[in-house]
């Protein structure tokens, strides 16, 4: 199970990598997935910043909280994952369900289990590797 947490956390880590990089060098490319359209030239410095930027961040902490001993950081990325979850939620209950709501709302929840099942299972090992030394 160990492997397969550390394996999963890194895919996540890609994706989000991936996605940051995007943000901040082809904003335009992403707009349409994530249905923002900036109206004027600061807007796309918002994309890149503020989107491009927390998953990045995201990013770094997954890839960290992957190694053996670090499994604390992934804190980082499992409370990202909850605040995206509770501002998808106010989404849906004041703006109402869509498609791509419901899309991005099961994203948001395997992403979750997935990152706090890892943290889990890695904060296991690294405290009976701890105990081992």
């Amino acid at each position: 199970m160990e492997r397969v947490s550390r394996i999963l956390v890194n895919v996540i880590g890609l994706l989000t990598l991936l996605g940051a990089l995007g943000f901040m060098i082809a904003p335009a490319q992403m707009e349409p997935d994530f249905s923002i359209l900036p109206t004027r030239l600061d807007g796309w410095g918002t994309l890149r910043a503020d989107l491009g930027g927390p998953f990045l961040a995201i990013a770094l902490f997954t890839f960290f909280g992957a190694r053996p001993g670090k499994s604390q950081w992934l804190w980082v990325p499992v409370i990202f994952m909850a605040t995206f979850l509770l501002g998808r939620t106010v989404h849906i209950l004041m703006d109402g369900i869509s498609q791509p709501a419901i899309r991005s709302f099961v994203v948001e929840v395997v992403l979750l289990v997935v990152l706090e099942t890892s943290r889990r299972v890695l904060t296991r090992v690294d405290r009976e590797a701890g105990a081992k030394s």
